[in-house]
């Protein structure tokens, strides 16, 4: 097995029981979402972020036909620095009132981030917003009746989901004709 760049390294780590300099160092962070539906108008977001420096949790509280944000909070168990990164924690109320919708990363960022932030919280923050958001749209097609909907084929079923998923991806893409462009 060849270590260069370019080349793929094996997933069997070999020689993972010698001793010696030539053990590679493996950092790994793991974060995970769930979200929570307990048949009200609501919809209840956990979230955590945790590798070997941090253990983070964050919870919202998100309405399911506005998609917006009605309570928030996070705690930090485990961070770098004692003193200095709870001053972060403040910033996440700034999300209280935002509604999970086009832009909401961006907004993460100015308003969780930045130097009055904390980049690990805009991480949880942008993972839970953005599986919140596949959720609310599958709640909101099935308030339509369109989940129980069967199609076809590929294209009655792109028909049919394409008001809720128009350009999230490239199967919903729709194409401006007239200048040829995309929208």
């Amino acid at each position: 097995m060849s270590n260069a760049p370019g080349k793929p390294m094996s997933l069997i780590m070999g020689g993972a029981d010698s001793a010696g300099p030539s053990q590679p160092k493996i950092h790994e962070r793991n974060v995970n979402v769930k979200v929570i539906d307990e048949g009200k108008p609501y919809l209840r977001i956990h979230a955590s972020l945790l590798d070997v420096e941090h253990s983070f949790q964050a919870e919202m509280v998100v309405d399911i036909a506005t998609g917006r944000i009605e309570e928030v909070a996070a705690a930090m168990a485990q961070r770098p620095y004692q003193s200095y990164c709870p001053n972060a924690l403040g910033t996440v109320q700034k999300l209280k009132g935002d509604v999970i919708g086009p832009g909401i990363s961006r907004r993460i960022i100015e308003k969780v981030g930045r130097s009055a932030g904390c980049f690990h919280l805009v991480e949880i923050f942008q993972a839970a917003v953005s599986f919140a958001a596949t959720i609310l749209i599958g709640k909101r097609a099935l308030a339509d009746g369109l989940a129980g909907e069967t199609a076809g084929s590929e294209d009655e079923h792109r028909e049919k989901w394409m008001p809720y998923l128009k350009n999230t991806c490239q199967v919903f893409r729709v194409d401006d004709l007239a200048s040829g462009r995309k929208e």
